[in-house]
C-alpha cells in the first residue's frame, strides 16, 4: 500500500482513523508482534524474496510469483533461524503458492483469524506484516480503499470476497498476512493480480486453493471444450424455449474431443442454462463450472434451430492454453 503505507520505522508518523482510540493505538505494536510470529521470509533466489504465512502445521503460503518455477525455497522464521522449504505447488490464477516447512524446522503458530462472515468494509484500518531476507520483521499501516462481492482475477482465478487496499505493496509484502486492529488476519497480501493496489485475499479463498494444490500440487480448472459468444434471446425466441428473454452464449467452436461435444453439443448452438442457471455471458459460464468439481456432471439447457434441447455433461480438466 505504498502511498498510505509506511514501514514500521516511520510508525509514529501514521495518523490513524478517528475512530481508533490512544490505547488502542498504543496496542498495535502487540498486535504487530503477535501477528509476526506467523511471518516468514522466503527466498527462491537473489532477486526473489517475498514473505509467507503459516496456513497450516508445516505448511505456509506465500505469492505464486514470488516462487515461480522453484522447488526449493530457503525459508527465514520468526526466530531468525533458517530452514528448508518444498513447493508443493502454485495456482498463477489466483497468485497463491503452498509450501512446506522441512521436518527438521520448529513450526510458527498459526495466526489468529478475523471473522469472515463479518466482512471487511472500505475505510477499515489494516496492518500487513512481512519479513525480508534478513529475517527483518516489518510492518506498514492503512486502510482498506474498497470491499465488495466475489470476483475474478485477470487470469480467470475466483476470489470470494474484493478486498482491495488503498494503495501499492512494499516489495517483500506479497504473501504478508493482513490484519484488522486486532490483530486478527484477514488474509494474504499480493501486488500480483493488479498494477497498483495491493489486494487481499480471504482466507475462504486461501483454504480453498490451497487444500487443493496441498491434495493434488494444482487447481483443476474446469473444462467444457467450447469458445462462445454472448447474444440475446427475443422473447419470441425465449417464449419457444420456456425461458425469459435474456443473454445467452453461442458456440462459436466445439473442440472434437471435448465434454461439450461427447455430450452432444454443436458448433451453433446456444447454451442457455446450466443446472437450472441462466448462463448469459462468458463470466457467468466460468462461475458454472467453478462451483463444480472435474467429473461431475451438468444439465446444460441448449437452443438449437429454435428448438429446446437438453444434454449431460461431464466437465473435463482445462489444459493450460485451453479456453472454455
Amino acid at each position: 500500500m505504498r502511498r498510505r503505507y509506511v514501514r514500521a520505522s516511520m510508525a509514529a508518523s501514521i495518523c490513524m482513523r478517528p475512530a481508533m482510540s490512544a490505547s488502542s493505538s498504543s496496542d498495535l505494536p502487540d498486535a504487530v508482534e503477535r501477528v509476526a510470529r506467523s511471518v516468514v521470509a522466503v527466498v527462491a533466489s537473489r532477486r526473489s524474496v517475498g514473505s509467507a504465512t503459516v496456513w497450516r502445521d508445516r505448511f505456509i503460503v506465500a505469492a505464486a510469483h514470488r516462487v515461480w518455477r522453484a522447488e526449493r525455497v530457503q525459508a527465514v522464521l520468526p526466530d531468525g533461524e533458517t530452514a528448508g522449504a518444498s513447493v508443493k505447488g502454485v495456482d498463477p490464477a489466483t497468485d497463491l503458492a503452498l509450501l512446506a516447512l522441512d521436518d527438521t524446522a520448529p513450526a510458527p503458530p498459526v495466526p489468529a483469524r478475523a471473522d469472515e462472515a463479518a466482512g471487511a468494509r472500505a475505510g477499515e484500518f489494516v496492518f500487513a506484516v512481512a519479513r525480508d531476507g534478513s529475517g527483518l520483521t516489518q510492518a506498514s499501516f492503512g486502510h482498506i480503499g474498497a470491499a465488495a462481492g466475489a470476483w475474478r482475477t485477470w487470469r480467470g482465478g475466483r476470489v470470494d470476497r474484493l478486498i482491495r487496499l488503498d494503495g501499492g505493496l512494499y516489495p517483500g509484502y506479497s504473501g504478508a498476512p493482513v490484519a484488522n486492529a486486532q490483530g486478527q488476519t484477514l488474509g494474504i497480501a499480493t501486488s500480483g493480480l493488479t498494477r497498483v493496489h495491493g489486494i487481499v485475499l480471504p482466507w475462504s479463498t486461501v483454504d480453498r486453493v490451497l487444500e487443493q494444490l496441498q491434495s493434488h500440487g494444482r487447481v483443476a480448472q474446469g473444462y467444457l471444450g467450447i469458445v462462445a459468444q454472448a447474444v440475446r434471446l427475443g422473447d419470441t425466441q425465449a417464449a419457444a424455449l420456456g425461458v425469459a428473454a435474456g443473454g445467452a452464449l453461442l458456440l462459436t467452436a466445439v473442440a472434437d474431443d471435448g465434454p461439450a461435444a461427447t455430450a452432444g453439443l454443436l458448433l451453433g448452438d446456444v447454451l442457455v442454462a446450466i443446472d437450472g442457471a441462466r448462463i448469459e455471458t462468458t463470466d457467468d459460464l466460468r462461475d458454472a463450472l467453478g462451483r463444480h468439481a472435474v467429473g461431475d456432471e451438468l444439465k446444460l439447457l441448449v437452443a438449437r434451430g429454435g428448438e429446446r434441447k437438453e444434454f449431460v455433461a461431464r466437465v473435463g480438466e482445462r489444459a493450460a492454453g485451453r479456453c472454455g
